[in-house]
């Protein structure tokens, strides 16, 4: 199961020899499993000058006879010749490539943990609630929870709760209180859920009045995770719970790229803690400065690397500064810069091409 500890792991790996990484979307609605090994095999023709015979044929096999196609995307990453075989099977899509490196290439992982990573999905209705837990896309654990029976006292007369129309007063106001009992019970049992999974983002679907009621039962850290609320009215089972969810995340993620990509050159125009282009966003990296980078999807560019300490920049030099070290050159000093911070613990944002304009990569600093 890929999840965060994963991604770090994969960051932290530096190989001697050349590391094959694979993705590949096979996503069921759209191709069959026999027109996706043949795009394997042509993935890994065209780098198998780059690689050993081995790890092509490790990830030949693994698609043959060891993959059971019930995920929408894959990813692997082999250098037999020092016992590296990690694959992770995925419940959500990926762009197929393959890329060879003395690092895994992990952005196309770094992007669907940031859509897709932890996040929990709670259905609110007055009389209990249902919880979901998705990780990378996946589902993970499901509980529900039923309160006390919220029934109205009079047949035909409308909700006793709702502005107390219809039934008596004293009737009214026990179903109210009947539900707000209830609410807070489906609050409580929500933050159990939420501290045993610490998800990034909470999704709440219900009532626009019912959600009112138990945003207010939240307590304000819990409160704070939630991304977006909707109408569950059209949310019948799992499935659609999940799709749903998908569509709301993406919105959002969008909505996200954009304040940080504003942010990023706003705070680089003034001088204060933001920095743009590819020369200046290695340098804080280098310095562990950086909070969250941004950087367009299609964007590499080469650069160099000390042996030593593995300071990274743009420039050739002859020796590094700090360590007196020699360079090597790097095939993507983008992709480095992107493994650095992850390695690090910041937070990696991949957006679309253009959005950062001549810039093409950027960072937010922690100091």
């Amino acid at each position: 199961m890929f999840d965060e500890t994963a991604l770090r792991e994969l960051a932290s790996i530096q190989t001697e020899g050349p590391i094959l990484s694979v993705y590949l979307n096979v996503d069921p609605t759209r191709r069959t499993a026999e027109e996706y090994k043949l795009e394997l095999r042509e993935l890994l023709k065209q780098v198998s000058s780059e690689v050993p015979a081995e790890d092509l044929e490790v990830a030949k096999r693994y698609i043959e006879y060891e993959y059971d196609w019930s995920g929408r995307g894959l990813a692997m990453f082999s250098n037999a010749a020092e016992g590296i075989w990690y694959v992770y099977p995925l419940a959500v899509p990926v762009r197929s490539g393959a890329t060879v490196a003395r690092r895994p290439y992990i952005s196309p992982l770094v992007e669907i943990d940031g859509l897709y990573g932890k996040y929990v999905v709670a259905l609110i209705d007055r009389q209990g609630g249902e919880f979901y837990y998705f990780q990378m896309g996946e589902l993970m654990d499901q509980v529900g929870m039923e309160g006390e029976d919220v029934r109205h006292t009079r047949r035909g007369r409308g909700s006793s709760v709702h502005g107390m129309r219809g039934g008596s007063p004293i009737s009214g106001r026990h179903e109210a209180a009947l539900v707000q009992r209830n609410l807070k019970d489906i609050a409580a049992d929500l933050v159990d859920f939420c501290q045993k999974y610490h998800p990034r983002r909470l999704l709440l679907g219900g009532s626009e009045h019912t959600l009112a009621q138990f945003m207010d039962a939240l307590p304000p850290a819990t409160r704070e995770l939630v991304a977006d609320t909707f109408s569950s009215e059209s949310v019948l089972n799992d499935a659609e719970v999940r799709e749903h969810s998908f569509r709301l995340l993406n919105a959002l993620e969008e909505h996200e790229h954009t304040r940080a990509i504003n942010t990023v050159r706003t705070q680089a125009a003034k001088g204060m803690n933001g920095v743009v282009g590819l020369d200046q966003t290695l340098s804080v990296a280098n310095e562990g400065r950086v909070q969250v980078l941004v950087v367009e999807r299609s964007y590499h560019q080469p650069g160099y690397q000390c042996q030593g300490c593995g300071y990274l920049t743009a420039q050739q030099m002859d020796r590094c500064v700090f360590c007196g070290g020699t360079f090597t050159e790097i095939p993507d000093a983008v992709e480095a810069v992107v493994t650095q911070v992850v390695d690090k613990g910041g937070n990696v944002k991949v957006v679309n091409d253009g959005q950062l304009i001549e810039a093409r990569v950027g960072a937010l600093l922690r100091y």
